[in-house]
């Protein structure tokens, strides 16, 4: 891709101070070379991992353990260890943005608001057996776990169970990235 064919080329990490979710970690803002928002409707249509926001005009979605929001030139990183932590996350992001805009004309737009899974939209769906299998002490962890990216839905062997096959099935779908 050339450098024209590019929607977002550059960004600066301004500021970095404690994050509020955890205060082990840092909150980041960014400024962005370039006006991202064109590009939110196509990835609202192509991730189900996402929270859209027409009237904000923004998109959130996890990568991994942190939360990242991005508005027209503008972003804030939550849950990031430093500034180099910051900056995987956003070559990600910049990546999967410059991506999609070079496929738009593939993709048909999506503009209606949609907000992210929490452990509950999961953890209705899953066994709720309680079962320990996965390593962890309740279903509803495993579910934050599979948010989080910390867990694999592999990991929950009742979902392979006849009971619980189309619930998996469910999951696979609303997990997919």
């Amino acid at each position: 891709m050339s450098d024209n064919e590019l929607l977002w080329h550059s960004y600066i990490i301004t500021q970095t101070m404690e994050c509020m979710a955890d205060p082990s970690k840092l909150r980041a803002v960014v400024e962005l070379s370039d006006d991202i928002s064109a590009v939110f409707p196509y990835l609202n249509a192509i991730r189900t991992d996402i929270m859209y926001n027409p009237g904000a005009n923004s998109v959130t979605l996890r990568y991994e353990t942190r939360l990242l929001t991005f508005y027209g030139r503008l972003a804030t990183l939550a849950k990031v260890t430093d500034e180099e932590d910051a900056a995987l996350a956003l070559e990600w992001f910049r990546a999967l943005v410059n991506e999609t805009w070079a496929r738009r004309v593939e993709i048909t737009p999506r503009y209606e608001r949609r907000t992210l899974l929490g452990p509950l939209d999961i953890y209705v769906l899953l066994p709720k057996l309680n079962c320990k299998q996965c390593g962890e002490a309740t279903c509803l962890a495993f579910g934050a776990g599979l948010l989080m990216g910390r867990r694999k839905l592999a990991e929950c062997s009742p979902l392979e169970e006849p009971a619980y096959i189309e619930a998996g099935r469910r999951l696979a779908e609303l997990l997919r990235a």
